[in-house]
């Protein structure tokens, strides 16, 4: 399990090293005024054009760190508002602020968050639990336990592309509006792949959480390479990836797992044939596999109708092996 960091040496440290692999991004400084409930302020923002996320970051008071984030380029001079606030408490524990970060059995850190978010009425932590999928997991929180959802790893390579699916999250969380009916939209008006989609809401045991952020990534760069190819890629609301034909029919669907042992072989080959259930049409089934698999392991998972697709990540990347060949197979 996860642990919350308490110290103020290391969360000081943690956060240096947050905005730190931030700056490789940077393109421009752009001087704003950042408004949030109540003021503005005049600031410094830091415009990272891939992966297309602003920051503003500084110690203020009340014992935090403030870390804001926001998507598309602000206009020099003008007001620019937060999509999402990842603040950090400076000394110890501090459950009211969102962010945090916290480490596993291993000593891996990672920058979580407690679902706060703020802006317009109805935009709140409800919202967020209703509609965040992501890599949701339960932490010791000091003398109690908590659930948060898991950003990224801290010293991961692809953090960044990491927090910046993070904002964009949020970002389509918070458009929702009070009001909407998320279902609705989705099954009828905006039938489509989205990124907001991606990942889990239950919590699982036995976890590898830089796997599972590496995962949804994975998931994002395989519906790009899909629409490149010219399918019409979409996902449900349990984040399930899938191509349509015209008609709005699956014709293939996709797993996407994190290893090539059994437990993650069987719990991808079952939610294959699990999803395959019941469909008007037999569609292809892919099980996307990190790395190589043996031509043995293949030949049993082709007797069940799943072919192997084999990724590895390159710049950051996820490459996808013989997709196109695959596709046409």
């Amino acid at each position: 399990m996860l642990k919350i960091l308490d110290d103020e040496s290391t969360i000081r440290r943690c956060q240096r090293q947050f905005i730190r692999s931030l700056k490789p991004y940077v393109t421009e400084r752009i001087a704003v005024r950042i408004g949030h409930p109540g003021e503005s302020v005049r600031a410094n923002v830091f415009w990272a054009e891939i992966p297309g996320i602003w920051y503003h970051s500084k110690a203020v008071a009340g014992g935090r760190y403030w870390n804001a984030f926001g998507i598309g380029k602000p206009a020099a001079g003008g007001a620019v508002s937060s999509t999402i606030e990842i603040n950090i408490p400076t000394l110890s524990l501090d459950r009211k602020i969102g962010g945090t970060f916290a480490q596993d059995d291993a000593g891996k850190v990672f920058l979580v968050h407690r679902g706060k978010i703020g802006g317009r009425r109805g935009v709140g932590k409800s919202l967020f639990e209703a509609h965040y999928r992501g890599v949701w997991t339960e932490v010791q929180d000091g003398h109690t336990r908590s659930a948060v959802v898991v950003i990224g790893d801290l010293h991961s390579p692809l953090f960044v592309r990491q927090l910046a699916q993070f904002v964009h999250k949020i970002e389509a969380i918070k458009d929702l509006g009070v009001d909407d009916d998320h279902q609705a939209r989705i099954f009828f008006d905006d039938e489509r792949f989205r990124g907001e989609f991606i990942g889990g809401r239950y919590v699982p045991e036995g976890r590898d959480y830089a796997s599972e952020c590496d995962r949804d990534l994975a998931v994002l760069d395989l519906a790009f390479r899909l629409r490149e190819a010219g399918a019409r890629v979409k996902n449900n609301l349990e984040g399930d990836l899938f191509t349509s034909d015209a008609t709005g029919q699956a014709t293939a669907i996709f797993e996407v797992i994190t290893g090539t042992g059994s437990p993650f072989l069987e719990k991808g080959m079952a939610r294959l044939l699990f999803r395959s259930l019941n469909l008007p049409q037999e569609p292809r089934r892919f099980l996307v596999v990190p790395g190589e698999m043996g031509q043995e392991q293949r030949e049993v998972l082709l007797k069940l109708g799943i072919h192997v697709i084999s990724y590895a990540w390159e710049m950051g990347t996820a490459v996808f092996a013989g997709l196109n060949e695959q596709l046409v197979g």
